[in-house]
């Protein structure tokens, strides 16, 4: 799983680390950084799986407004468990990930400076611009150095700084340590959820769904047959909860497309409903439950920024405790940020981290519990505390007791 994030000088993350568990919650007022972190994380992992660039990814506009430097930083640790047995056998350790990107403000140009990654301290992979040998045009050279599972060194190669060079590595005997980590990152689920981009229509299966949602009939398309018992179990959990009369999700062709469809069965008649026709709260659901289910048929990890957007109360507690319970029996990790007062009464002491920030200030985080330390004398719930203004970071917080005194 993830265990620690740490960005430099994008958008409001200054010298910014955030620890991560099994089951973390972010939270904290409006624009203290919730989603621009999932967001950095997010670029970080669309780098390493060639789902862009570092010009279309970390463009000059991700720089830290008031920071004038021009290099942006980002580093990553992962700790796997060992897999496989015999000649498959894959050691569990930390991996370390670091990202160098320099930018040349007025002109809007960026490229990788350095990109490295270790296992256990043994170096996988480090690309750097070589400023001593210049190509014809008088650009500095990229160049990287591959090495095997144990740390050897392996052959020097040529790189372009546009890219990461671990997406580009080919699969080998001797870089299995290297591939398991780039596999993490293609297995990783980031969303924010928009239900009204979330069309019924697809040409084409999609291996991961996009950070809104809105190619979900394309992943669905895409799950019916590489995780099909995932989606049953997914139309399972529906049909427990908003949806007890929905008989199964198909794709059906309509000339070229493929429209997603919920078929329903009441008094003996079949219903068939496309994605779109559905509610925003419905089909916001239908996206959760798939996520859920996927991720722990892969033993990934999920990010999603406000999971209780467009779900009624009923919802979204039995959503919300069936994440942890995934969490908590190791099957998959989940980071979620949220405002909802379920979300805090319920994990924010003990996975919660606060986040907060000036208008014109760098994001700071703390756990939520060492907050709660300081207001203790109080069986106030920590949503309402919340809500009143009484929990805030880097700061003296009061007692609930003075604050009523204060107020009176």
């Amino acid at each position: 799983m993830l265990t620690r994030f740490y960005a430099d000088n994008f958008k409001c993350l200054q010298n910014f680390t955030l620890e991560l568990d099994a089951f973390t919650l972010l939270t904290g007022p409006n624009g203290s950084g919730k989603t621009t972190t999932l967001d950095a994380i997010r670029r970080v992992a669309d780098l390493l799986t060639q789902r862009g660039t570092i010009e279309t990814l970390f463009p000059a506009n991700t720089l830290t407004r008031w920071d004038r430097r021009t290099e942006q930083l980002f580093e990553l640790d992962l700790r796997l468990p060992e897999t496989g047995s015999g000649l498959e056998r894959l050691d569990g350790g930390l991996y370390r990930y670091r990202l160098r990107i320099s930018h040349e403000r007025l002109s809007e140009k960026n490229r990788v400076i350095e990109e490295e990654l270790t296992f256990e301290g043994r170096r996988l992979y480090r690309g750097w611009l070589d400023a001593t040998e210049l190509t014809t045009s008088g650009a500095p050279t990229f160049r990287a150095r591959l090495h095997k599972d144990n740390g050897e060194e392996g052959p020097m190669v040529l790189m372009d700084w546009f890219y990461s060079g671990i997406g580009r590595v080919q699969p080998g005997v001797k870089n299995r340590l290297l591939q398991r980590f780039r596999h993490f990152f293609e297995h990783l689920v980031i969303l924010c959820i928009n239900p009204d981009s979330v069309s019924a229509e697809t040409r084409k299966d999609e291996p991961m769904i996009a950070f809104d949602g809105s190619n979900f009939a394309g992943w669905l398309l895409h799950l019916l047959s590489a995780e099909a018992s995932a989606c049953r179990e997914a139309e399972r959990s529906l049909v427990g909860g908003i949806m007890p009369e929905l008989e199964l999700f198909q794709l059906e062709k309509e000339g070229s497309l493929r429209i997603a469809k919920a078929i329903f069965k009441a008094k003996g008649e079949e219903i068939k409903l496309r994605l779109d026709e559905l509610s925003a709260g419905q089909r916001a659901m239908i996206i959760l439950e798939h996520t859920l289910a996927v991720a722990k048929a892969w033993g990934s990890a999920i990010i999603i920024d406000e999971p209780a957007n467009f779900l009624a109360l009923s919802e979204i507690q039995p959503l919300l405790h069936r994440i942890h319970n995934a969490t908590t029996e190791g099957r998959m990790q989940a980071i979620i940020t949220s405002h909802h007062p379920v979300s805090f009464d319920l994990f924010a002491e003990e996975s919660g981290r606060w986040l907060e920030r000036t208008a014109l200030g760098a994001t700071r985080c703390e756990r939520v519990s060492a907050l709660v330390d300081k207001i203790s004398d109080t069986a106030i719930p920590l949503s309402e505390l919340v809500a009143r203004g009484w929990v805030q970071a880097h700061s003296e917080v009061q007692s609930p007791a003075s604050q009523v005194e204060k107020n009176r």
